[in-house]
């Protein structure tokens, strides 16, 4: 039973490039087939930034900023099954929709994601109705999602942590297992260490690859990548990617190459990394209007004579299902998501803009906005 419109606070975004201000907000009760939660950490993802900068992901401002949160489910609309009051979730954009095109016709993993995000949240001092980044709004005290969008999290998952497979987790974890579909005894490179690239690591190490390439320009990501199990890595302000990835693999090149950038000329050095059939993986955000470049035919990295593949992962391809799987790995400890969390925040702007300074620098993994103790 909904207890009524509750009171609250979030990031707000007002317009297109508009400064973060936390501003008090008004949180109604969930209509049919959603859930409102009380949010108690959400991680400060670029695709946060990419939505200050470029637009909300097609929504109207106002913008509810955040989306990849977990919390506690304070009640559920009608038609609400699996999910009760108290339950713990993690909230979860890249999951089937069930709406689309590709979901329609029965491929639920390449899912276009066509959430619209409830009217349910409003500014308290205008009225206006605020949308949430990427159909959710996790930079705020409390939320209304669709319930599908709610993945409860066993008991001995710490919410602070596992809110990262709201997006960067799962989106890295689920390139390298459902997209890239890397395989016992694989050789991997994965470019970029971010939030989702060293997701993306763990996930191919996980899977069993047996020899794991990490590439960045900042050298001093390589610690927490060997810790994560990169077997080699490249510093890519002293290297040519390219060329010292095929070094290290005698020219043969790799079976699987992700791009955790969203820098459009990374994909083609990915392609160029592939060796016989190999796989290349895209999953970072580019900047609107861009185009790739790849090597066609001639030379050992080209990819028509090398029978490559490019795909591109939307939320790593990932199904509900798939995060009881990731859950328990984070418990266990296979996935280790407590060293990908480089610091903590309030549900402060100052501390937001910071976590959004410190990870376009390259300083961080991941800053958590911890919203609830």
């Amino acid at each position: 039973m909904s207890t009524g419109t509750i009171e609250g606070s979030g990031a707000v975004v007002q317009a297109m490039g508009a400064p973060v201000v936390i501003e008090p907000i008004l949180v109604e009760p969930p209509g049919p087939g959603e859930v409102r939660v009380r949010l108690t950490a959400s991680g400060v993802c670029h695709s946060d930034h990419w939505a200050i900068r470029h637009g909300n992901w097609g929504a109207p401002f106002p913008m509810l900023l955040g989306h990849e949160g977990a919390g506690v489910v304070v009640d559920v609309g009608p038609d609400v099954a699996g999910i009760a009051p108290n339950d713990r979730v993690v909230l979860a954009w890249g999951v089937p929709c069930g709406a689309c095109a590709s979901c329609l016709r029965g491929a639920p993993r390449k899912c276009g994601h066509a959430w619209s995000q409830p009217s349910r949240i409003a500014r308290a001092t205008t009225g206006e109705r605020l949308e949430g980044t990427l159909s959710l709004g996790t930079l705020a005290t409390h939320t209304v999602v669709h319930a599908a969008q709610a993945i409860p999290v066993p008991a001995a998952a710490d919410l602070s942590r596992v809110c990262l497979l709201g997006c960067g987790a799962s989106t890295g974890v689920g390139a390298a297992v459902n997209t890239g579909r890397v395989w016992p005894g694989a050789t991997v490179a994965v470019v970029g260490l971010g939030g989702i690239g060293s997701a993306a690591l763990q996930g191919a190490r996980i899977a069993g690859a047996a020899r794991l390439i990490a590439v960045d320009l900042v050298a001093a990501k390589f610690e927490l990548a060997r810790s994560m199990g990169a077997t080699d890595t490249v510093d890519a302000s002293v290297e040519d990617v390219v060329a010292a990835v095929r070094r290290l693999t005698g020219d043969v090149g790799v079976d699987v190459a992700i791009e955790a950038t969203g820098v459009p000329s990374v994909v083609g050095q990915v392609m160029a990394m592939l060796g016989s059939a190999g796989v290349g993986v895209a999953i970072g955000v580019p900047p609107p209007d861009s185009s790739v470049t790849v090597d066609w035919s001639g030379g050992s990295g080209a990819a028509y004579p090398n029978k490559a593949s490019l795909l591109v992962s939307d939320g790593g391809d990932a199904l509900p299902e798939d995060f009881a799987t990731w859950f328990g790995w984070a418990v266990d400890g296979s996935l280790d998501l407590d060293s990908m969390v480089s610091r903590e925040g309030q549900l402060t702007a100052p501390d937001i803009d910071e976590a959004f300074r410190a990870m376009l620098a390259g300083e961080v993994v991941r800053t958590v906005i911890r919203i609830e103790p």
